[in-house]
């Protein structure tokens, strides 16, 4: 749980970029910033642990570091040609090395909505931003910390 919590606390954009270049480039740009999580939802059920976490976005890369001070790193790739928007998170380190969640997002003025797959659960991609119980799906919103 406390991997879940991590990616959940969230991960970001990797080194290849999905569907149309240009498109993707223009949406990591857009997504740059610090991120704090305002509220989180695990297999249907409310996950405030996670809630005041923070993700930073840099270029393609994710830093997410939660309220107990677990840090995770990696790669976002978006493909943000798909209905929703697709993201994936590609840990570059520790327990999580080389694993990947696949997400959703959507990105409204300074708020962020991202629902992804549990890495070893088997699931597809989700298609919409909620989760249900035994799900094993994870729903994050978050709000860009204001400069």
């Amino acid at each position: 749980m406390r991997f879940l919590l991590l990616g959940c606390a969230l991960a970001f954009v990797g080194s290849a970029v999905r569907g149309d270049d240009e498109a993707a480039k223009k949406e990591l740009k857009a997504l740059e910033g610090t991120w704090t999580v305002v509220a989180a939802e695990h297999d249907g059920a409310p996950l405030d642990r996670v809630v005041g976490g923070e993700m930073v976005i840099k270029e393609n890369n994710f830093h997410v570091k939660t309220k107990s001070g677990t840090e995770l790193k990696g790669d976002l790739v978006l493909n943000p040609t798909k209905k929703p928007k697709h993201i994936d998170y590609v840990h570059q380190d520790g327990p999580l090395k080389d694993k990947k969640w696949e997400g959703v997002y959507e990105l409204k003025g300074a708020t962020l909505k991202i629902c992804y797959a549990e890495a070893d659960s088997e699931k597809e991609r989700p298609t919409e931003f909620k989760t249900l119980k035994n799900s094993k799906l994870l729903y994050l919103e978050l709000q860009r910390e204001k400069k």
